[in-house]
């Protein structure tokens, strides 16, 4: 049988979290067989540190994240750009957050800003959600109607069915986390399956939303997400979409290609 590949479509390597463990999580992801990450920076200063982790295994994305809208500096718009020109890399973490305390206004201002550079450079945008779905799709349908939307993913996505719908006719792959599989969320788990096979993503945000439930390894709630968690979700979500593991894993390994690799050569 084929080796099983693993991609984890969101997370936070440069988590001060990971400081003094980062090489033992990634060698436990690579013993786990995960062998493909998005990682994801939240603020400009944490850009480079994202940006220098870029290897075979690990595709960095560098953005905004709505909780760091107000400390953005001026000109952050140019600076992104200018990486971009000469960098290989994904946009994100951006999106839309109506739950936090960034300033609504601000939030969407800064979401445009990465979505338009992600229109002009052709790149990957990983957006976050939360309470503000009738804004996010206003903003993505408005988009079509200028320019084809880039290749975007919904990370840890906990929409409605109809929601979900929606982005799939945009074109937008939807990423589960590990909540899928935990209590009282027969909605989602709902929704997961209703979802195209082609538009569906796997994550883990680590080092955050470790289900203690799925993870029966990790006996606290508080501990430390980490890549290697992944494979039990991909054994949940398969059974799911009742499908054999060595396929499902193939389909998601496909899924991400399509989200990065078309657009970031290597």
């Amino acid at each position: 049988m084929t080796e099983l590949r693993y991609l984890d479509s969101h997370l936070h390597l440069t988590d001060p979290r990971f400081n003094g463990i980062r090489e033992a999580i990634l060698l436990r992801a690579r013993e786990a067989g995960v062998v493909k990450m998005f990682c994801n920076a939240t603020r400009e200063e944490d850009w480079r540190q994202t940006l220098a982790l870029a290897s075979a295994s690990i595709v960095p994305f560098i953005g905004i994240h709505p909780w760091y809208c107000s400390t953005v500096e001026r000109d952050w718009e140019r600076r992104l750009a200018e990486i971009l020109q000469t960098t290989t890399c994904g946009i994100g973490e951006t999106g839309l957050d109506k739950k936090c305390a960034g300033d609504m206004v601000r939030q969407i201002e800064t979401f445009t800003a990465q979505l338009q550079l992600a229109v002009a450079f052709r790149r990957p945008l990983t957006v976050h959600c939360l309470g503000c779905w009738g804004k996010l799709l206003e903003i993505l349908e408005l988009q079509t109607k200028t320019a084809p939307l880039p290749p975007i993913m919904i990370h840890s996505f906990g929409g409605s069915q109809e929601i979900m719908r929606r982005l799939v006719r945009l074109g937008c792959l939807l990423s589960f986390s590990a909540r899928l599989a935990a209590p009282g969320q027969e909605a989602l788990r709902q929704v997961f399956q209703e979802t195209p096979m082609p538009h569906i993503l796997l994550e883990t945000d680590a080092p955050d939303q470790l289900q203690t439930g799925i993870n029966p390894g990790t006996p606290e709630p508080s501990a430390t997400n980490e890549p290697a968690y992944i494979v039990a979700l991909y054994g949940f979500a398969a059974n799911l979409h009742h499908m054999e593991l060595q396929d499902f894993c193939s389909q998601i390994w496909q899924n991400g290609t399509v989200f990065t690799d078309s657009t970031l050569p290597r």
